[in-house]
């Protein structure tokens, strides 16, 4: 595997991290701190800086010409990650609260 090829895998694989964070510690890692689900924001500090190492790893493959579909595709999932916590955070809240099961009770 080349140095472009690798990158893009990267890219596509923490775009994909990003986004699989989210349900997981809203479902199972949230469970286990007392302020339960209204830790989601944490939630989207990780999966920004997830995103963020995402898109730099896609920059670095956009520098050495690497294929544009897989290309475009860590992109959409890095940038929609960012542009979603930014635009509707209210959303991830909810979505939080829905996937969070109270184990205590």
């Amino acid at each position: 595997m080349n140095e472009k090829n690798f990158s893009t895998a990267v890219a596509l694989v923490f775009g994909a991290f990003a986004w699989l964070q989210f349900p997981a510690l809203c479902g199972f890692m949230f469970s286990s701190t007392r302020a339960g689900a209204d830790n989601y924001r944490y939630s989207l500090y990780l999966g920004a800086l997830l995103a963020a190492v995402g898109m730099l790893s896609a920059l670095h493959a956009l520098s050495r010409g690497a294929r544009l579909a897989l290309l475009a595709l860590a992109a959409a999932l890095n940038l929609g990650f960012v542009g979603a916590a930014l635009a509707a955070p209210g959303w991830f809240g909810a979505s939080c609260h829905a996937l969070y099961v109270d184990v205590t009770e």
